[in-house]
């Protein structure tokens, strides 16, 4: 088998910035009883969050010209069906008040949405503009340093992956198992479906379905991708290294559920 080649993968405040930044699902919570799901949160290039919300809402309401701690919830989740679907979850702790910057976190806001119709985002009822200062935060239950979130990038690959792994599974099923041969054979022992589930600039996440457990195993890329644009060249980089490979422990299905 030819050895995947080792390159680290994105570290914790770059997947924290990553969640944020294009998480499917947000909640936010203000004291013990005040419980509110987010349609648009955006995160500024310090870090902190920007929301937009009904101005005669409870969140309003319980802000009301004041600072006043608050806690946001984000989840990312994949697009393949199948079991374990979580990528990433952050809970960020911090304060939360009525953005003075208004043209500024409109800007944010607007950006982190642009394949969305304005008329979606800019609801009638949505029309008051809040930001978050982060405090703390913590990516699957482990502290991140604020400092290093605050200077942290999203993946640059992240608005793509689910596309991407979309078009193998449903255009490319044989590739698929092919690349598997990649994997390290022990993870892949008792599989009975293999499926990529993202893609970052470090490589591919795959998830590993077995009778007693579903896994998950990367397979790297050679190096760092700077953006999309290179995806496609990498992709056929490691499918020459996988087509070298003519043993693998799983060799027939890529079902996803």
């Amino acid at each position: 088998m030819i050895s995947p080649a080792v390159q680290p993968g994105p570290d914790p405040a770059e997947r924290a910035r990553t969640v944020l930044s294009h998480a499917v699902s947000s909640v936010i919570e203000v004291g013990a009883d005040l419980r509110v799901v987010l349609d648009a949160l955006a995160v500024d290039t310090d870090g902190s969050l920007v929301l937009l919300v009904n101005e005669n809402g409870p969140l309003a309401e319980r802000v009301a010209g004041q600072i006043v701690p608050a806690t946001v919830c984000s989840a990312l989740v994949s697009g393949v069906p199948g079991p374990d679907r979580l990528l990433g979850s952050v809970t960020v702790h911090g304060t939360i008040e009525v953005a003075d910057d208004v043209r500024a976190a409109l800007e944010v806001l607007l950006a982190a949405y642009w394949d969305r119709p304005a008329e979606t985002v800019l609801r009638p009822d949505a029309s008051l503009l809040l930001r978050i200062t982060v405090a703390q935060l913590r990516l699957d239950g482990e502290p991140v340093d604020p400092d290093a979130y605050a200077r942290a990038t999203p993946d640059p690959l992240a608005a793509e992956s689910d596309g991407v792994v979309e078009h193998l599974l449903t255009a490319h099923p044989e590739q698929v198992v092919q690349l598997a041969h990649l994997l390290d054979p022990a993870v892949l022992q008792g599989a009975h479906a293999v499926a990529p589930i993202r893609v970052d600039r470090f490589g591919v996440t795959f998830r590993i379905d077995c009778p007693a457990d579903t896994r998950r195993a990367r397979l790297n890329f050679p190096a760092p991708l700077r953006g999309p644009a290179e995806l496609p060249t990498a992709m056929r980089g490691l499918q020459r290294r996988a087509a070298q490979v003519t043993e693998c422990p799983f060799s027939g299905d890529q079902r996803t559920g």
